[in-house]
């Protein structure tokens, strides 16, 4: 990218200073791996989790980049998990959740996982291709909203200036 001219650098997107981690919620051996096998050969770093309750601590330990739950694991639905999620101060409507199914998937399923805060909702067999590109897609969204998140002069909670805000401000008045 360096031989390139200033404006298609400026046009390029961000490339994060470490691999996007993708944590993968399954009980399914061969449909984690079959996961993990799409993504680890296109620059994902994933971590596995076999439970809902796995996956809850795995999730709020590591704060993956993103997140592939199973509808149907053995102690918490998907659904649930995803709901969770949501309901965690630490995880923001910004971190993409997606949420497969090996069984059918009917519309009132799709509709529960898009009400819980899914971004999306995929049957098996899943398209590797598309999904790549809907990752691609769905972590840009992630890593541009967590930077203007950080560059944010207010904070999220209480609406007041934080220490970037308030360090701003006061230049503006001294100035």
């Amino acid at each position: 990218t360096a031989g390139l001219p200033v404006q298609e650098r400026m046009n390029e997107p961000e490339v994060p200073q470490r691999p996007p981690l993708v944590l993968i919620a399954n009980d399914q051996e061969w449909s984690a791996r079959s996961l993990e096998s799409i993504l680890a050969p296109n620059g994902y770093a994933v971590l596995r989790a076999y439970t809902g309750q796995q996956a809850l601590e795995r999730a709020r330990s590591a704060r993956p980049d993103l997140i592939i739950l199973d509808a149907q694991m053995p102690d918490l639905h998907g659904i649930e998990v995803c709901r969770q999620l949501r309901a965690d101060a630490r995880f923001s409507a910004t971190t993409p959740i997606l949420i497969t199914t090996a069984g059918p998937s009917g519309r009132a399923q799709r509709l529960e996982a898009y009400q819980a805060g899914a971004w999306e909702f995929l049957g098996q067999p899943l398209d590797g291709e598309s999904l790549l590109l809907k990752l691609r897609t769905f972590l840009a969204a992630k890593l541009e909203a967590d930077r203007f998140r950080e560059e944010s002069l207010l904070d999220p909670t209480s609406g007041l200036y934080n220490m970037r805000g308030l360090s701003r401000r006061a230049r503006e008045i001294g100035a």
